[in-house]
């Protein structure tokens, strides 16, 4: 029998995708909740951050697609829970994903630009 998440856990878990860049970088894992991806933020060669400026935090993108939906085991939710995951994906993203769709995610290509 599959567990069931409340809508108020899962806006919760949304709240845990944002500004997170030290709860982020104390998670021994994270996932993605657009494609799926699950890694180590410590042995991720190259994380990329959104919201550089903000004053709350900075935001970490994912490294395979590029979609700012990261979620780290520091938040204290189940990330690797394949339900958990299916009831993000389909509450933020009308279940129209990686996830969902079932289609090859090919990582994509990060460019530096400098702009002064």
């Amino acid at each position: 029998m599959g567990k069931s998440y409340s809508v108020t856990f899962i806006k919760a878990a949304h709240k845990a995708t944002i500004f997170h860049e030290k709860e982020v970088l104390a998670s021994s894992s994270c996932t993605c909740f657009y494609c799926g991806h699950q890694f180590d933020p410590q042995q991720e060669e190259h994380l990329y951050w959104t919201d550089l400026s903000h004053p709350q935090s900075k935001t970490l993108v994912c490294p395979m697609c590029g979609i700012d939906c990261i979620i780290g085991s520091a938040s204290g939710f189940p990330i690797t829970d394949p339900e958990f995951i299916m009831a993000c994906t389909e509450q933020w993203f009308g279940g129209i994903s990686r996830i969902s769709d079932g289609l090859a995610v090919e990582k994509v290509r990060q460019w530096h630009i400098t702009v002064e």
